[in-house]
């Protein structure tokens, strides 16, 4: 449990930072270098201070996927093994060349956790610029300080996972459309489809909607992506490997998890009726975005992205069956932001994302160490004391702040749209500004 209690420590320690940095009179001020280092200066200082307290000076080992499959397959990959044919593996084919390439810079688990600092930097910036792209200065300030001192972001960092490889990519993406260089933005998504995980084209349909030459957008994604895994395929890898894995597995911290003893009684498919629920839902809110798009011109799709990348991710975590924390960190920047536009009172906000960062924090840990990764049903039957149902109240808890930052995506989504016709879209002033 001490493990527990130093992540929550930490995600108050960091909200606290950030509600402090947002109380300077002068921060909203400082020329635009000057608050991008401030920012940049509270994420690295808090990421390798922990990292040397961690791992230098404590001596700490990576713990979580790191050492068990990151490094392993990595290093299968330098002895020439090919993914899927000679071992198996749920992430995308290069990325076990891209742990080699690490590990043949740093030799030990600690490159990742690096690696993972190193790019979380990259994504703040690349986040910051389309947020002053979709809103006023001082929103885009506000949501930069709150990520850069976002504690389940900083610990996801820690563990070095490749959660901010998705996350760095989809911003790098995000920005691309808006400066229209959508053959960029679709060849940064399959370099992420290729590098990352099974998750990255989530966000696929959001980005080729709001793209304003979509032809381009999409044609970059699938010569790419085809050449890798089509590669792959002819070399005798079985490239949709991962879909079988993946689809055998299931976590807490969703609808699926707390409604599963309801539909205990079907056995090994018992999730079936969630996963089709998963893609009705995911599929519904897909199209429904596809239509308010097309009330708009073309220039003015992007307009819709942060607040659709956001209610497309937090949609999937309510859902998905297997929607563990950590995938939050794809779309955080992009939720949090449209937390700030949608929400006027400052100390509301920071009180939010102060309880929803200990949430998604603690309750993986604790499904862990108290839960043993069992089923609820499981869980209830099995336990005689309060931890089952205590724990489902947490994950409750959890699924609420989903379900209140997609009620948020979506109403900004309306406001986007409803501030701005198709007559007017290019000289309408972005609505995201000013949904509050």
């Amino acid at each position: 449990m001490a493990v527990i209690a130093f992540k929550i420590l930490v995600a108050i320690g960091t909200a606290l930072l950030g509600a402090w940095t947002l109380r300077q009179p002068r921060l909203m001020a400082l020329p635009k270098p000057r608050f991008l280092g401030l920012a940049l200066g509270l994420q690295l200082l808090t990421g390798l201070g922990l990292f040397v307290a961690l791992y230098g000076l404590g001596h700490q080992t990576v713990p979580a996927d790191v050492p068990g499959y990151y490094v392993p397959e990595a290093r299968a990959a330098l002895s020439g093994q090919l993914p899927y044919r000679d071992f198996p593996q749920s992430y995308a084919p290069l990325f076990p060349y891209v742990g080699a390439a690490l590990l043949s810079l740093w030799n030990a688990a600690e490159a990742f956790v690096l690696f993972a600092i190193a790019l979380n930097s990259v994504t703040l910036v690349l986040w910051h610029q389309v947020a002053t792209r979709c809103t006023d200065a001082a929103r885009a300030r506000q949501t930069t300080i709150l990520y850069a001192t976002s504690g389940h972001v900083l610990l996801q960092t820690l563990l070095g996972t490749n959660q901010i490889w998705v996350a760095a990519a989809l911003a790098g993406s995000a920005l691309l459309v808006y400066r229209r260089r959508e053959a960029g933005s679709g060849f940064v998504q399959a370099a992420s489809a290729c590098c990352t995980k099974l998750l990255a084209p989530m966000f696929w349909p959001v980005l080729w909607i709001c793209a304003e030459r979509r032809v381009r957008w999409l044609t970059a994604l699938i010569l790419v992506t085809a050449a890798v895994f089509g590669i792959f395929t002819l070399a005798g890898a079985n490239v949709l490997d991962p879909l079988r894995l993946e689809g055998e597995r299931f976590s807490s911290g969703n609808l699926p998890y707390l409604l599963e003893p309801l539909s205990a009684g079907l056995g090994e498919r018992r999730y079936l009726p969630f996963d089709v629920l998963a893609v009705l839902v995911l599929a519904g809110a897909l199209l429904w975005i596809y239509r308010q798009a097309a009330a708009l011109a073309p220039p003015a799709r992007a307009r819709l992205l942060a607040p659709g990348l956001a209610l497309t991710g937090l949609l999937f975590m309510l859902v998905s069956k297997k929607s563990i924390s950590g995938y939050e960190v794809f779309f955080m920047y992009p939720a949090v932001l449209t937390l700030c536009v949608s929400v006027t009172s400052t100390l509301a906000r920071e009180v939010f994302l102060l309880v929803f960062n200990v949430l998604l924090v603690a309750e993986p840990s604790l499904w862990f160490r108290v839960g043993r990764y069992q089923t609820l049903s499981a869980w209830l039957r099995e336990s005689g004391g309060p931890a089952a149902p205590a724990f489902a109240l947490l994950d409750l808890a959890l699924v609420g702040c989903y379900a209140y930052l997609a009620w948020l995506s979506l109403k900004t989504l309306q406001f986007s749209v409803r501030g701005c016709g198709t007559e007017r879209a290019e000289a309408a002033p972005d609505i995201i500004g000013a949904t509050s």
